[in-house]
């Protein structure tokens, strides 16, 4: 599998929210910020799924070999940029 990245970069004067499913790991993007997902891409089809549920807030799906996912946060290492949401 080949190994895939899509980034994500706030451009709007304030933050922006990005949910990464099925997990979800939530990510807040401040202006200028830029999150990076790299993970192995599914053989056919669509890569990722991105739904916008308003203007600052989207969530996407990759597709693929999820397991080994990473996030860059600004080009570093990003997971400790991100919270698990809780559903309640």
């Amino acid at each position: 599998m080949a190994r895939i990245q899509q980034t994500f970069t706030n451009s709007k004067d304030g933050p922006i929210y990005v949910s990464v499913e099925p997990w979800p790991e939530c990510f807040e993007l401040e202006a200028g910020d830029k999150l990076t997902i790299i993970w192995d891409a599914p053989l056919a089809g669509d890569a990722i799924q991105v739904d916008f549920i308003n203007e600052r807030e989207l969530v996407v799906w990759p597709d693929g070999a999820i397991d080994d996912i990473q996030y860059l946060f600004n080009g570093e290492p990003g997971k400790d940029r991100s919270w698990i949401f809780k559903h309640r």
